[in-house]
Parts: C-alpha cells; sequence; structure tokens
C-alpha cells in the first residue's frame, strides 16, 4: 500500500520487495534411508515463477516412503527440466543435470549448480 516515514525520508529506497505472492521456500528433500542408502524417484508436475527470484521453481513429487501417499517438494529448476521429468534423488542416483546427490558421490570436476 503505502511508501513508509523511513523511505519518504531517504533512508531506503521507495521500491518493496514483493513477498506476499511468493510461492514457497526451496528446499531438498529431507535426508531419510532410501536417499542415504539408495535413491528415490519423483516427477516433475510443475514448472513455476516465483516473484523475487530469478530462476524458476520444479514442483516435484514423491511417493511416500513410509505411508501410502505423496510428497510434494519444491526445488530450484535446473536447466534444461521439463513437466513429467523424472528426477532421481539418493547416494546411488547417477550424475545427470537435474539429480540430487551427495558431493562426495560426484566425481572431481563435475560441475555442482
Amino acid at each position: 500500500g503505502r511508501v513508509i516515514r523511513g523511505q519518504r525520508k531517504g533512508a531506503g529506497s521507495v521500491f518493496t520487495s514483493n513477498t506476499s505472492k511468493r510461492k514457497g521456500a526451496a528446499k531438498h528433500r529431507q535426508s531419510d534411508f532410501a536417499e542415504r542408502h539408495g535413491y528415490i524417484k519423483g516427477v516433475v508436475t510443475d514448472i513455476i515463477h516465483d516473484p523475487g527470484r530469478g530462476a524458476p521453481l520444479a514442483k516435484v513429487t514423491f511417493r511416500h516412503t513410509k505411508r501410502y501417499q505423496h510428497q510434494k517438494e519444491l526445488f530450484v529448476a535446473a536447466e534444461g527440466t521439463y513437466t513429467g521429468q523424472f528426477l532421481y534423488c539418493g547416494k546411488k542416483a547417477q550424475l545427470v543435470v537435474g539429480n540430487i546427490l551427495p558431493v562426495g558421490q560426484m566425481p572431481e570436476g563435475s560441475i555442482i549448480c
């Protein structure tokens, strides 16, 4: 709505960040047994724009490891990610753009983004 008093007096800029329309925090999955000892497969269901962020976000759906339900996560989309793509997270996932694996499992010289 309004320009606040501190901004009018010259303490800051008149522009404010667009925080109310954000889609959510981009995080990795919480590490569990499947990720520490193998891998888990997820599907990119949607690629969305997040206000206030330069990179797009990917909505990824995983099957729950213990219950009959789905887990939805928000990742920062890597270049070349598309809807319907399978992403693998875990220690034994292949080294492909978009997959998530520990830094210790990556060979030297591989590009990390």
